[in-house]
This record gives C-alpha cells, structure tokens and sequence, in this order.
C-alpha cells in the first residue's frame, strides 16, 4: 500500500485488516511495514490468493469502506466500470453534506454493501477458467516423483503414492517392511489387502512413490472451514484422493478430481487439506506457489 495513503487513512487502518468481496466472503490478512512500505500478507492472504487463482500480474482494486476492511474487486479493463464501482461505494451527495466525523473513524460514513457488477464479479467463465488452471496444476503434480531427501526404516510410517491408470493422484497409508538396496522399499499396506481379503497387501514400490505421513490438520480444520477452491485430500476407496473444492452445497463440498475427471460430493470429514512434501518439511500448495 502506498505510503501517503497510509498515513492519510492511519486512523482507520490496524495491523488486522478484513477483504470483503462480491461473494459475500471475508478474509482476515495482516499489514505489515519493511522500511517505508506497507504490504497485505499473511493470515487469510495466501488461501485468498489461491481461491481466487491470482497469478503475478493481476489487478485488484481496495476500497477502503470501514474501519480496517476492504472491499476488493478485480480490475477491469473498462474505464467506466471501475468509476460506477466506486460512486457504488461512495456517499450520496446528501450523505457528504451531513459527513460525521466520529473519533475512532476519523472518516466519512460509506456504504459498506456495494452494488454487485455482472462485470466485475467472478464469473461463470472465471470459475472455468479456475478449474482448468488447477487442474493443469495438480495433474502436474500426481504425475511427478515424490521429492524424498530421506531414507525410511523398518516400521516407518509412510504414504505410497500409485502410479497405476485410474488410480493416478491417490495415496495409500502404509508401514515399511524392510528397505531394499537404495531405492526400493517392501511395504505393507494398512487399507488394501489380498485378493481374498485375509491378510493385508504387500508390495516392493520405488522409493518416488513413498512420502511421510502427513501431520494431523484437526487442529487446522477445526480453526477453519473448507472453502472454495480450496486443494484438498479426500478419503474415499480405501485412499486419499487429490482433488480441489469446486463447489459447496450446504454442509456438501463437492470435490474434482483432475486425474480421473470424477466430480463428487463428500462431508467434510472426510476431507483434508492437501500437503506437498518438498525440502524436508510439509507445504501447503499456496505456500509453494504451485498456482502462481
């Protein structure tokens, strides 16, 4: 944010901000200073970049409507879409001429509900455009090999990802059996068993597909709902299934999956946040930039 806006509007602005836009959804980032700049970033700030598929070059303009919140509408290319918005949000002539001043606004009162725009709202075809990008995006990474920096042993606890038609972007929890030379491993799987089911399955995979397990995310979820767009994991068929959130119906997250083209419903449960293991630690995609 520039610097004379800042100090112009200081008296309306904290270090805990809030985005509001046409969806009706809010967003609570941070503001923070590096020398004489002011930057949104951190708290809600990643994930809303992802839910709205932001790539470097993209516009947004920041209405400042009241105390610490915005509201936030990508910019368009028409001129006079972008001065309609804005007399939207501003006071009608009568409220600036009964302006209050109060001590803790220091500004005059605007309306905090503004008109939506068919034209500057995320539309149908934006929210297309959203599910083809990701999609490129995450079979990108179902394809790939795990990016292991470190060996297992004997009863580690491990996820092995399958590379088999069909079942491309899952993953299955399992217990190391033994490891064989530098780049082979002897797994036996918690989930899948033999053909008749009577003892769980054994298999010799390649040290690509093998990951750590993930962190428990009850505590993460329990902080935070799921919402769209979000890149998520879901368990279903004896797996978990990488996909994103592309639609919400009631307490129903309807889920795509980009390597099988499959679109379903599930309750959140069932559901977490999806996690890349790069460099020794867990990522979440917005953090890596896989969508940048």
């Amino acid at each position: 944010m520039p610097g004379p806006f800042v100090k112009e509007n200081k008296k309306m602005l904290a270090m805990t901000a809030l985005l509001k836009t046409n969806e009706g959804m809010l967003w609570e980032v941070k503001i923070a200073r590096e020398t004489s700049d002011y930057f949104i970033c951190k708290g809600d700030w990643p994930r809303f970049v992802v839910h709205h598929m932001l790539v470097l070059g993209d516009m947004l303009i920041f209405y400042l409507v009241d105390k610490s919140t915005f509201h936030v509408v990508p910019y368009s290319k028409k001129p006079c879409t972008n001065i309609r918005h804005l007399e939207d949000l501003s006071s009608s002539e009568e409220e600036e001429k009964n302006t209050e001043f109060g001590t803790s606004r220091g500004c005059k009162k605007v309306k905090t509900e503004p008109k939506a725009l068919s034209d500057t709202n995320f539309s149908k075809e934006l929210h297309q455009s959203r599910i083809d990008r990701m999609s490129k995006a995450i079979k990108e990474i179902a394809f790939k090999k795990q990016q292991i920096q470190k060996p297992f042993e004997k009863g580690d606890e491990v996820e092995v990802a399958s590379q088999e038609d069909g079942l491309i972007g899952s993953y299955y929890t399992a217990t190391i059996i033994s490891p064989i030379g530098s780049y082979l491993y002897r797994v036996k799987y918690k989930t899948l068993f033999s053909d008749d089911e009577s003892v769980p399955l054994e298999d010799v995979v390649t040290a690509s597909k093998v990951r750590p397990v993930p962190p428990d995310q009850r505590k993460i979820l329990s902080e935070n709902n799921f919402r769209l767009y979000d890149v998520v994991d879901v368990f279903a068929n004896d797996g978990w299934w990488f996909g994103f959130i592309n639609g919400i119906v009631g307490e129903e997250l309807y889920v795509y999956f980009p390597t099988t083209a499959d679109n379903i419903a599930y309750p959140p449960d069932v559901l977490r946040l999806h996690q890349e293991w790069s460099n020794g630690k867990w990522i979440f995609p917005p953090e890596q930039g896989i969508f940048n």
